[in-house]
């Protein structure tokens, strides 16, 4: 069944819709994962788990290292799990260890704190494995892998040439479990594609067999990248227009309609 979403023809998953070979699997967790409370559903996480005993089942997220490291605990997850939009891949069967890690060079995060902190705006940020917020003293500026602040805070000053110099920076839009926006300063050139690409190398497995969701901006490269690209029903329209698959809305089930596609083509 082949449906339109916005301008882009995808193939709409049901029950009767035949799935490809999958190697691997990659989930975005807010808008696809978990609920407007955060949390991943029992009926999602008894699927996940069922899948990730056939084959390697990872999470691919905006969130920084701790957050995917407690959701990926959550769902007994041993493969690569990767977090901070693509900037960190942790090893969950060497204690955690990071693998591959771009950080921000130290003097840029240095000026994007100096610039949040004039402005008072809140955000958080991740370096070594370890949050730091705006509420914090003697933040580090050292291995800073990303620095997120919410979109409306600094949607006026994201135009002003003397904000931030974005031929050193990249800056991905977001978006929470309850809709609420982000912007995320990042290392150039790191996003979610290039860290699928990597995993891709790691696990040894063509990037052609491995499967990604997602529905946000910050999903696009990912979805480019992956051999079996699905947009979630709730998705932004760029979203659509690089997947080949859909499914329903988070709240319709497209979620656990996924699952169960993934689990009849590896079972």
């Amino acid at each position: 069944m082949h449906v339109y979403f916005y301008k882009k023809l995808n193939i709409k998953i049901t029950k009767n819709t035949k799935t490809p070979e999958i190697k691997a699997a990659l989930f975005d967790l807010d808008g696809t994962l978990l609920n407007s409370n955060e949390e991943i559903p029992i009926s999602i996480q008894k699927k996940i788990m069922e899948i990730s005993k056939h084959i390697p089942v990872s999470i691919i997220s905006g969130r920084i290292f701790s957050s995917v490291l407690e959701y990926s605990e959550q769902l007994g997850l041993i493969s690569p799990q990767i977090s901070d939009n693509g900037a960190i891949i942790f090893d969950p069967k060497s204690d955690n260890k990071i693998i591959y890690r771009k950080s921000l060079d130290s003097e840029i995060a240095n000026k994007v704190f100096e610039l949040l902190d004039k402005n008072k705006f809140e955000y958080f940020s991740s370096a070594e494995g370890k949050t730091m917020d705006n509420t914090m003293e003697n933040k580090t500026s050292k291995n800073v892998n990303i620095i997120t602040c919410f979109y409306e805070d600094a949607r006026p000053y994201l135009e002003s040439s003397d904000f931030i110099d974005t031929s050193k920076i990249s800056l991905v839009h977001s978006s929470g479990s309850m809709d609420e926006q982000y912007i995320s300063f990042m290392p150039k050139n790191v996003n979610k594609g290039v860290a699928l690409n990597k995993y891709s190398r790691l696990l040894d497995i063509d990037k052609s067999k491995i499967f990604a969701i997602g529905d946000g901006m910050n999903d696009l490269e990912m979805l480019e990248q992956a051999g079996i690209s699905v947009a979630m029903g709730n998705s932004v329209n760029e979203v659509f227009e690089v997947s080949k698959y859909a499914t329903g809305d988070y709240e319709d089930y497209g979620t656990e309609i996924v699952l169960d596609w993934i689990f009849r083509g590896i079972s």
